[in-house]
């Protein structure tokens, strides 16, 4: 195996489940990698594009995407075959996807696995409790049930206390998944401490939040 698994790869890893995806179109390989324009840019161009240097020895090109996102397109045939034979990542659509085994096999990678997903695909937000007082929660959600499920296990093995329920259920023209919550202060300070939040937004919203200045 040439990449490395370390933490660095994991939590690539972990960003390709969140907002990658890839396939092979007329024998070209395909990796792509899209994100918010506005909310994801200084994470894109501050975090992603030297941790894919660190990982695969590459430098992607941001440009505008589809949709408003930034991203970049890579076109290698030994990335895509890693991912795909080695970490046993799918081509075309991710409602399947799971956590590579061995990501799963050792907690270090599960972490990092984790802090690259959740960069991508999870959001800080705040719900009212008991009317008067407002609570910060980690949240992410995924059509593929099987790895929302994993996620569930994990995080409980790592002291999290979590809930999970079924979205979009009966919804015509909606794929049915699983959403994932983290609640309270407690559990979101050891998150930053333990996992950690890349992602700028991320931290901003941990300011406004008081627990980071």
């Amino acid at each position: 195996m040439k990449f490395k698994l370390n933490e660095k790869l994991a939590e690539e890893t972990g960003v390709h489940v969140g907002d990658g995806s890839m396939n092979i179109y007329n024998r070209v390989y395909t990796y792509t990698l899209a994100c918010h324009h506005i909310d994801d840019k200084k994470y894109m161009t501050n975090h992603i594009i030297p941790l894919y240097n660190e990982v695969y020895g590459i430098k992607p090109n941001l440009k505008p995407w589809s949709k408003g996102t930034i991203g970049f397109r890579i076109h290698n045939k030994e990335i895509v075959n890693f991912k795909h034979k080695i970490l046993g990542l799918p081509l075309g659509k991710k409602d399947k996807v799971i956590i590579p085994k061995k990501i799963c096999e050792n907690v270090s990678l599960q972490k990092a696995f984790l802090r690259g997903f959740v960069s991508t695909d999870g959001s800080i937000n705040t719900f009212l409790a008991n009317k008067t007082k407002i609570y910060p929660r980690i949240e992410m959600c995924n059509v593929s049930k099987e790895l929302m499920l994993q996620i569930n296990s994990i995080l409980r093995n790592l002291g999290y206390k979590t809930s999970i329920w079924t979205i979009n259920k009966n919804k015509p023209n909606w794929n049915e998944g699983l959403r994932l919550t983290i609640n309270g202060y407690e559990m979101l300070k050891k998150w930053d401490k333990e996992i950690g939040f890349p992602n700028p937004k991320h931290q901003d919203k941990l300011g406004i939040l008081g627990i980071k200045e």
